[in-house]
């Protein structure tokens, strides 16, 4: 009974840290593109300041 509580904990354990793991890359990925994301945004409204800045001067 004692061997097959301690099997247990260890498949337990095991399946624990291999999920552990998977959520640890999957942050990482998320991380990265959260990056992108910023960067793609940033560009976004520099094209969105320069769009405007272009119409105000091209109405005048």
């Amino acid at each position: 009974m004692i061997k097959k509580n301690i099997k247990e904990i260890q498949k337990l354990k095991s399946q624990k840290q291999i999920k552990l793991n998977k959520r640890n890359q999957l942050d990482e990925e998320i991380n990265l593109i959260n990056l992108h994301l910023k960067d793609l945004n940033n560009l976004k409204n520099q094209y969105e300041k320069l769009e405007k800045i272009l119409i105000i001067f091209l109405m005048v």
